[in-house]
């Protein structure tokens, strides 16, 4: 699944990337763009906007109109299944795929961005049990 996301859901771009999904963010591109980006790579576009939801149906473009603002209820709504190989695998920043660089930390080959598990590790693998419907989940 590969997705293109709206300027109003850079939280859930950055989830997406970070669950290992292909997810396009610019927060520049206009719906016009979006759509055809959508379009041309058979990407699902994601948005909170119902105009530009619309007219990306209308268009014949797989679409989705995410109505939390919570990034998690909103993953929760996509119901994607979690594949425990390629979490993590991509730049949360540009969705590059991440390069191990040393043992237990990875670099992004496009920004530079370096990535280790560390302790917000804690957090993150906490939220991933709730999106896989895990309720036993401690704070």
């Amino acid at each position: 699944m590969k997705f293109i996301v709206d300027a109003m859901l850079g939280r859930l771009a950055k989830w997406l990337r970070l669950l290992g999904y292909d997810t396009i963010y610019n927060k520049m591109l206009n719906d016009d763009e979006l759509i055809n980006i959508a379009k041309n790579e058979n990407r699902i576009l994601l948005t909170r906007d119902e105009f530009l939801f619309k007219k990306a149906i209308k268009s014949n473009v797989s679409a989705k109109l995410i109505s939390s603002t919570d990034f998690m209820i909103a993953l929760k709504e996509l119901n994607l299944p979690l594949d425990e190989s390629i979490i993590g695998s991509r730049c949360t920043i540009c969705n590059a795929i991440l390069v191990e660089e040393k043992t237990n930390i990875w670099k992004c080959p496009n920004c530079g961005k370096l990535y280790w598990q560390g302790k917000h590790w804690k957090d993150i693998n906490r939220r991933i049990k709730l999106l896989k419907g895990d309720n036993n989940v401690n704070s």
